[in-house]
């Protein structure tokens, strides 16, 4: 699967690829400026409350570390208007 991810510059520019963004929780965590558990915890609320359908918000690949949850654009999406961090604002305003 290939695969890009989104950054934040130090100087608050965002780069979104043109390739399909999935995300871990670790790499979306860095980008919201936030602590994974967080990110997971908001993940599983999303699903729970049937805002996303996990069929459509996340896939599952192998890699050399094992097993690994990837979560797409419109979970990021999601996820930084739950998460209140300069980061997570930079991105709304970037969507808006």
């Amino acid at each position: 699967m290939k695969r890009e991810i989104i950054t934040i510059s130090g100087n608050g520019d965002i780069h979104i690829p043109t390739a399909p963004v999935w995300m871990s929780v670790c790499e979306i965590a860095d980008l919201l400026g936030a602590f994974s558990g967080k990110v997971n915890a908001q993940i599983k609320t999303i699903f729970k409350e049937g805002l996303l359908m996990e069929a459509e918000a996340m896939r599952t690949i192998r890699s050399e570390q094992g097993f690994i949850d990837l979560y797409s654009m419109e979970m990021i999406t999601m996820l930084s208007f739950r998460i209140a961090t300069p980061e997570a604002k930079a991105l709304r305003r970037w969507i808006i």
